[in-house]
């Protein structure tokens, strides 16, 4: 794989067959086109940004860096015009992006916990990339994206029910290499920054204090709102085998 990152030379246009006229070309032993279908496993880590909107404690923003591994399912579609390489491609799978912090609440034997939890990733790409050699492609690829892990605000009040936020939905953009390893089976390293855009939450309270502890003065049925928003960057290897 050093080779391939390292001392990749070009390849000659004799190791080409066919032009943009005659329809996609065909790199002698390896071709492009087609469906493939694989695995992906890789590192991801993100920042999370959290504001109050309604009140009760300082708006913020309040910060914290979630991060853990992922993985799934990859598929796509290739066109290949000589050099050139254009798809379609597809990843799902899970995320164990999480973490969290606590922040202060409004009384100071109370604090706030704010959290991020795994959950389903996925995203759809357009991809387009150049060969370098005939079994190797470097490539560009960027489209939607969309992560189910669950962001919360939460007191330590006891009288106080958080809710948290729906699926972040966003886009994402990244590169990597592909090389073929046999006629039909490739790896790839690939960088991935998302933009999972911001959801919101919640915390109701759903009844008075308990006995021995003063009211905070909020009525039953009041909520506190907050804005979270995510970003992430991911490295991942993968391996696919072509149709």
């Amino acid at each position: 794989m050093s080779a391939v990152l390292c001392g990749v030379q070009p390849a000659s246009a004799d190791e080409y067959r066919g032009s943009l006229k005659d329809g996609p070309a065909i790199v002698e032993g390896y071709n492009w086109s087609g469906f493939y279908a694989g695995a992906h496993v890789g590192a991801v880590w993100g920042d999370v940004a959290v504001k109050d909107i309604d009140g009760g404690v300082s708006p913020g923003p309040f910060t914290y860096s979630p991060s853990g591994a992922f993985g799934g399912g990859t598929a796509g579609y290739n066109w290949q015009l000589d050099r050139l390489v254009v798809g379609v491609e597809g990843d799902l799978g899970y995320m164990d992006l999480s973490g969290g912090t606590t922040i202060p609440s409004s009384d100071p034997k109370y604090h706030q916990n704010l959290t991020l939890d795994g959950g389903l990733y996925g995203d759809i790409t357009g991809r387009l990339g150049v060969l370098v050699a005939p079994a190797t492609l470097i490539y560009g690829k960027g489209g939607f994206a969309f992560y189910d892990g669950e962001a919360e605000q939460a007191t330590t009040k006891t009288y106080y029910r958080p809710t948290g936020t729906d699926t972040f939905t966003g886009w994402v953009v990244g590169g990597g290499i592909e090389h073929f390893i046999t006629p039909t089976i490739s790896i790839k390293a690939e960088y991935l920054h998302f933009q999972f855009g911001d959801q919101g939450g919640s915390q109701e309270k759903f009844t008075t204090a308990p006995v021995g502890q003063v009211d905070d003065g909020t009525a039953v049925g009041d909520k506190f709102h907050n804005r979270q928003s995510l970003d992430a960057d991911s490295v991942k290897f993968g391996l696919a085998v072509h149709f």
